[in-house]
């Protein structure tokens, strides 16, 4: 069989997409510390979001492939809303912090007293919380048709390319095992 030029990084673009996901849902379910403040909260959802426009830029180069099926492309779907989602939840704890420092832009340009503040903080604050709630839910509900994917994908490949995802992918996850150390 001719190979067709998306073709040739296809294995690789699969792996990283895979390897990315996988890294965001990790960054996201990792326990939290009582006490986890608001700064160390967003870096780790600028890490998730970070993470899963990696993953959904790979989906993209894969999944623009003859050989891609339709279940791939809704899963590059998927990772766009997810990332959205994320996007959201971050935007919502950039507004919960500005609206809490005493020295920032928001409060500035807005210029009222400071109890005046505090519900809209708080409201901000329960917002992304409720965002990335809903998030842990739909992406445990993804858990099973992601394998099932993962397994269609990886039984398309031929030895060779098999085995260059198998290698892209641990090498993903071997980055970002040592950045997170």
């Amino acid at each position: 069989m001719k190979s067709c030029f998306p073709d040739q990084n296809r294995p690789v673009h699969l792996a990283r997409r895979d390897a990315f996901f996988e890294c965001a849902v990790e960054v996201l379910y990792s326990p939290r510390t009582p006490g986890n403040d608001l700064p160390s909260r967003l870096v780790q959802v600028e890490q998730v979001l970070n993470l899963m426009r990696r993953a959904e830029k790979h989906g993209f180069l894969s999944a623009h492939s003859p050989n891609a099926s339709a279940r791939e492309r809704d899963f590059l779907h998927f990772l766009e809303l997810i990332a959205q989602n994320v996007q959201s939840a971050h935007a919502m704890m950039l507004n919960q912090m500005h609206l809490g420092e005493e020295e920032s832009f928001l409060r500035n340009f807005l210029s009222t007293d400071n109890d005046a503040y505090t519900l809209p903080a708080m409201d901000y604050g329960r917002r992304a919380e409720d965002i990335l709630q809903g998030l842990w839910h739909v992406l445990r509900l993804a858990l099973a048709p992601y394998r099932t994917l993962q397994r269609e994908n990886l039984g398309t490949l031929e030895q060779s390319s098999h085995e260059r995802y198998q290698k892209a992918y641990k090498t993903v996850k071997a980055e970002m095992a040592a950045e997170s150390s």
